[in-house]
């Protein structure tokens, strides 16, 4: 098996003006509008080929509803992908791992189709809570697909 050496690596070619991963946050203020038991809402909007490396949600006002209430962060195919059911009391909620076998780990995901980062409340009504939905986005829309190799290997 062979090894074949990158000659000009590093940033050689790329360009100054390529897109950078961003953070998009946004809030979702309870006490703003009327929910029901069981409703999501769509967050943050994701264009077709971005990927989320992070993403999770922090508790800015915890909600003093006394309505049982819990979230999760997820998405159009799962709704706890990021976040699984959890009480929005003060303090910040992390991603789940991969597997979903903990709270703490990276989660992460590649959307080919456009989709939102969506919170959804899984039974009580929520009317206080005030949170901060986050992701760390990288757009890899199209990106080189019509450039030629700025390489050599030998």
């Amino acid at each position: 098996m062979a090894t074949w050496t990158v000659t000009g690596g590093g940033s050689t070619g790329h360009s100054a003006n390529a897109p950078t991963v961003k953070v998009y946050s946004e809030i979702v203020d309870f006490s703003e509008f009327t929910t029901a038991a069981t409703d999501t809402v769509e967050v943050i909007e994701l264009p077709a080929n971005s990927l989320v490396l992070y993403c999770g949600m922090d508790c800015l006002t915890a909600d003093s509803s006394g309505n049982s209430n819990q979230l999760q962060l997820g998405d159009g195919d799962d709704t706890n992908r990021y976040v699984a059911a959890s009480d929005p009391a003060a303090g910040i909620e992390i991603t789940l791992a991969p597997s979903g076998a903990s709270n703490v780990g990276i989660g992460y995901r590649y959307y080919a189709a456009a989709d939102t980062i969506d919170l959804t409340s899984t039974g009580g009504i929520t009317t206080t809570a005030k949170m901060r939905v986050f992701a760390v986005v990288a757009d890899c829309d199209g990106h080189g697909d019509n450039e030629s190799q700025n390489v050599t290997f030998a």
